[in-house]
């Protein structure tokens, strides 16, 4: 019995001891030679790919031409907030409102453009 004891605590030491890797006969004088050993998941890289996107930013309606291109720098900074918010992982490229029209509809006038980002998002 004591034999049997002592003959499975070698062979379970013997198993904790085996995760270890050895190397031989690599020849090292073809060139450059790498040596890889990965433990776990082999895909543990992430992958990202790059998107563009687009977004209209609008101010509100104002009667003078001034009030309505404050009133867009306002949206856009907004917009600008509120993609930050959305980007917590710190993955905005590129982020802009692009180039403010202004129109007068009657007497309201209003201020547009249509913003442009770039995003790095994780596929994998």
């Amino acid at each position: 019995m004591k034999f049997g004891l002592g003959l499975l605590i070698s062979l379970l030491v013997s198993v904790s001891f085996a995760q270890s890797i050895g190397v031989k006969d690599i020849p090292a004088d073809e060139g450059e030679t790498t040596i890889s050993v990965k433990k776990g998941s082999s895909s543990t890289e992430n992958k990202f790919e790059i998107t563009s996107g687009e977004d209209d930013v609008e101010g509100d309606e104002a009667t003078l031409i001034k009030e309505a291109r404050a009133n867009w720098k306002k949206a856009c900074t907004e917009w600008k907030k509120e993609l930050k918010e959305l980007n917590k992982e710190n993955r905005i490229l590129t982020m802009n409102c692009g180039k403010m029209v202004c129109s007068t509809e009657g007497v309201e006038s209003i201020c547009r453009s249509k913003a442009q980002y770039k995003l790095k998002i994780q596929v994998k």
